[in-house]
């Protein structure tokens, strides 16, 4: 499966405490772990030799506690806005927001890897099973025996597990209307050629896979 990884700060450099985000994009959405961090010679680490929550992570300088994390599927996007050069905030499902924070030398081939995914999964209104079981890894407070692993093998290990859905979490994954068609984010000399080019129904406006006749969403044939 086609991946792209990457862990920044997302927090303001002058910060004791550091938000540090583990972002994994795959050909199913978008993911990220959240970190919060603290240098091990922080005042109060270096008097008392530990901090509250926070773990020493064995080969560097600092002390770090599980934040949060959250995911959400290309289909169940609903808005792409670039906030800045190398900020993207992506909302999705019925409430869910991601901001990925993009490093310099990534960022080329991280709009296009959004560009061709958008395209090829476009936006499903109706509830989505797949969808919630995401929310529900969201909200899990359990992230397993080591909430410092990588990202990816989270992700991996979300295979193995059976939950249960609860209806309101389903109701979750209910997008409110269709979302406008993205825009392409990276530029015109950048953009993958390979990528199939988006086609949107006439009549109502949704996204449609290369190849349709029709259109999933109103049935109205495509030309």
């Amino acid at each position: 499966m086609e991946s792209i990884s990457w862990i920044t700060q997302t927090s303001p450099p002058d910060v004791m405490t550091g938000i540090y985000s583990e972002y994994v994009l795959n050909e199913q959405g978008v993911f990220v772990k959240r970190e919060k961090r603290v240098p091990k010679n922080e005042p109060l680490t270096a008097i008392t030799g530990f901090r509250v929550g926070y773990k020493l992570v064995s080969g560097t300088d600092y002390r770090a506690a599980p934040f949060d994390r959250n995911a959400i599927l290309w289909y169940k996007i609903t808005s792409i806005i670039a906030n800045s050069p190398n900020e993207l905030l992506i909302t999705g499902n019925s409430h869910d927001t991601i901001v990925l924070v993009i490093p310099e030398d990534l960022r080329s081939r991280i709009l296009q890897f959004v560009d061709k995914m958008t395209q090829l999964h476009p936006p499903k209104v109706q509830p989505d099973e797949q969808a919630a079981i995401w929310i529900c890894w969201r909200d899990d407070d359990d992230w397993g025996d080591d909430p410092y692993r990588p990202l990816q093998d989270m992700i991996d290990e979300e295979a193995d597990v059976d939950r249960f859905i609860d209806p309101d979490v389903l109701e979750e994954t209910r997008l409110s209307q269709m979302p406008a068609p993205f825009k392409p984010l990276a530029p015109a000399d950048q953009r993958d050629s390979s990528s199939p080019t988006a086609k949107f129904c006439s009549a109502c406006g949704a996204s449609v896979q290369p190849g349709s006749r029709f259109c999933s969403q109103c049935g109205q044939p495509l030309s």
